[in-house]
């Protein structure tokens, strides 16, 4: 490991001689309508070698596909979780050394000793650390210290962020940590020990970095931010106050609850690549088929959501489970289906979204048409649920057997402009910094370890709004970057970071439009819902739920939801935000039993 750090100063500097070429897409980007939105957005370590380091990021992405992942696979299946964990344990017990030290250093007296604790209670209470009673039975819970904690504590601050082939992110200080710990850490005695026990560990991390890898449309930038916000949360030992309010912005945050039922059954789906005419590539789906020939439940996920996020699968699930084929293609303006739709495309006219939606649908049912029955079905949520009202206003009679709108907008724009909003409210606030650091701290924590359903999350209205309007900012530079083909950079999160949701629709869409006779006024009548009002009228068949509370919508908007969706069209309840209430029991069988079908209404052809 130290013979490596020679070389360390020469990767440096040949790297750092090395720069993106100038993007003329990236350049010709229009200006920010609130170029302070740019101080909002977290800051990730600097990324001088970006070039060398988005290479390694690389390499190790395709050690993780061909060698690691299925190595991972095949061990799992072997050796039982019980004794992966036990294990697991057992490597955490060898490194007290290492937090010991790292406490000292740090002059963490109490901890030091609370760590003495532990290791003591663990190797024996424990049988030689294979369990961890100490946190199981005494409580004592700590923060895993390092000696890369101990150097930055001491003030050697962030110089460069590295990412080191097979060690992943890091830091020249993290290197020199780690480089430090191994003349103290038991594991490293042994040749191949500590290797091997590091190889057990991260099994659990697959899942995770499999997510991240297919998910998400720059998953470097996102390592790489992930890494530096713990990094900096762990060295401050930063202890938030774990104090919740209960607010729209707040309940809204429990829809991450809506989860599948079974962990599993995202493993279940096929995917099934399609390319509608006229489309650049192919576009993937993810399909869950019955043994017998069922009808197809289309499920269209939220603003810029994958096909393969938690709570796309919850939905997919509740429809699978009431017996239809399930269908599902990422949102249109995720990078996915961008990146396979026609060149030149950009997302959020409603015309050209529902056209290629339907192209994507049409062709999903030439391929799998032979084991359906009956009319399809379709559901969506937030985004989703909009275009699944449009889908049903626009389409023939009896084209749906059910279409179920979960939480939509009633004016698309206007919510778009309230998702802005969210993420600035805390703008003028004197504190600022601490409501940003506090938040995002609080969605670390969540993130290593997500909360039991209905747990309360101790995040305040500040917080909660500006985690939301974040969330929703990172999809918009996603959606951009895709549909304009930007070259993904740190320059270029920077710069596409500070535009907002109405810039994306006034200064990027509506000049695209113009090209093609199409005036802003009818991009912004497309996103308004009650242009397509009498498509609407008296399907039964079409059904939507709704909060009284969610911040999308305005009381007339509600009223307007709640005239036309009358009795049982509608599932209301009075609080939950924006689908902060699809977890609780009831209100999932509501969902369920609003699409439920008689196997008698579709016979078999």
């Amino acid at each position: 490991m130290l013979a490596r750090l020679y070389f360390l100063p020469l990767l440096l500097f040949v790297a750092g001689c090395a720069s993106w070429s100038t993007d003329p897409t990236l350049e010709a980007l229009p200006a920010p309508s609130h170029p302070e939105d740019a101080k909002l957005l977290p800051k990730s370590a600097d990324d001088p070698i970006e070039p060398l380091n988005r290479g390694f990021f690389a390499l190790d992405t395709a050690l993780f596909n061909y060698a690691l992942e299925p190595a991972w696979s095949g061990y799992n299946k072997v050796v039982p979780e019980k004794a992966r964990k036990g294990i697991k344990y057992f490597r955490t017990n060898l490194g007290y050394p290492i937090r010991l030290t790292a406490n000292l250093l740090q002059g963490e007296w109490s901890n030091a000793g609370k760590e003495t604790q532990r290791f003591l209670i663990n190797t024996t209470v424990g049988v030689l650390g294979f369990s961890d009673p100490a946190t199981d039975k005494y409580k004592i819970v700590l923060p895993k210290e390092d000696l890369g904690q101990a150097l930055g504590k001491w003030g050697w601050a962030e110089s460069a962020y590295l990412h080191v082939p097979i060690l992943g992110a890091s830091s020249p200080r993290d290197v020199i940590g780690i480089s430090g710990g191994i003349y103290i850490n038991p594991s490293s005695w042994v040749y191949g020990a500590g290797a091997a026990l590091k190889f057990n560990s991260k099994s659990f991390d697959a899942k995770t970095t499999r997510r991240l890898l297919d998910t998400e449309f720059d998953p470097y930038s996102l390592n790489k931010l992930y890494y530096s916000r713990k990094r900096a949360v762990e060295i401050a030992n930063a202890k938030p106050i774990m104090v919740g309010e209960d607010t729209p912005q707040t309940q809204t945050l429990m829809a991450d609850f809506f989860r599948p039922k079974n962990e599993d059954f995202g493993k279940q789906a096929d995917q099934i690549n399609i390319q509608p005419k006229g489309f650049r590539k192919t576009l993937p789906a993810s399909v869950w088929m019955q043994e017998d020939p069922a009808p197809i439940a289309f499920v269209i996920p939220g603003l810029g959501g994958h096909r393969l996020s938690s709570r796309v699968m919850a939905l997919a699930e509740l429809a699978y489970l009431e017996g239809y084929h399930v269908v599902c293609f990422s949102n249109n303006l995720n990078w996915e289906f961008i990146q396979a739709a026609p060149a030149g495309y950009l997302p959020g006219y409603l015309n050209d979204d529902l056209k290629y939606l339907r192209q994507a649908h049409a062709a999903i049912i030439s391929k799998i048409g032979d084991q359906t029955a009956g009319s399809p079905a379709v559901l969506g949520f937030s985004m989703g649920g909009w275009y699944t009202l449009n889908l049903a206003a626009t389409a023939p009679p009896d084209t749906y057997s059910y279409a179920l709108a979960i939480n939509p907008p009633l004016n698309l724009n206007k919510g778009l402009d309230v998702l802005d909003g969210l993420m600035r409210q805390p703008a003028q606030l004197p504190n600022l910094e601490a409501i940003k650091e506090s938040a995002l701290i609080k969605l670390l924590m969540f993130l290593q370890a997500p909360p039991e359903g209905g747990s309360t999350l101790p995040f305040s209205n500040h917080e909660a709004s500006y985690v939301i309007g974040l969330t929703y900012r990172f999809t918009l530079g996603q959606t951009i970057m895709a549909s304009l083909e930007i070259k993904p950079s740190a320059k270029a999160h920077e710069k596409v970071g500070a535009l907002g949701w109405r810039d994306y629709y006034s200064k990027i869409v509506a000049p695209a439009l113009n090209k093609r006779n199409i005036k802003e006024a009818a991009l912004m009548e497309s996103g308004n819902l009650r242009e397509r009002e009498a498509g609407l009228k008296n399907k039964a068949n079409v059904k939507v739920v709704l909060t009284g509370n969610d911040f999308l919508l305005t009381k007339d908007d509600l009223a307007w939801f709640r005239e036309r969706f009358p009795g049982k069209r509608t599932i209301f309840t009075e609080t939950g935000g924006h689908m902060g209430q699809l977890w609780k029991p009831e209100i999932y069988n509501a969902m369920r039993a609003a699409i439920r079908f008689k196997k008698a209404d579709f016979p078999a052809e």
